[in-house]
């Protein structure tokens, strides 16, 4: 995967995403990549061959100062640019939080965005 909006892959909710997906079994990982790419299939030579490349996009908070300071947890659910395959996830603060989020969206369609 690749990632934009100040996202690395040694950012923990990068790290915290990684480690949720690796958690899902086969059904939940079929949804996301249905949720990201709009096709419930992988691409017959592997995820790394996905054209365009998955990308993890970090989506500002709009937390106000005192509620980032309180450690506030973000509200928002991931959405997605299916025809850029890619997935905007929010600044969640705890794993549960991102994997109670992520699975919600994935699940019943709620970020799928037309971009």
């Amino acid at each position: 995967g690749e990632y934009s909006g100040g996202y690395s892959p040694s950012d923990s909710v990068c790290r915290k995403f990684w480690k949720v997906v690796g958690e899902m079994d086969a059904h939940h990982k079929s949804l996301l990549l249905k949720f990201v790419t709009s096709c419930p299939r992988a691409p017959l030579l592997g995820f790394a061959n996905l054209q365009p490349p998955f990308v993890i996009h970090k989506v500002r908070s709009n937390r106000s100062f005192m509620e980032t300071l309180s450690r506030k947890e973000e509200k928002r659910l991931p959405t997605a640019s299916t025809c850029m395959n890619l997935l905007k996830l929010p600044e969640y603060l705890h794993t549960s939080t991102l994997k109670e989020k992520l699975i919600y969206a994935i699940s019943s369609g709620a970020g799928f965005e037309l971009s």
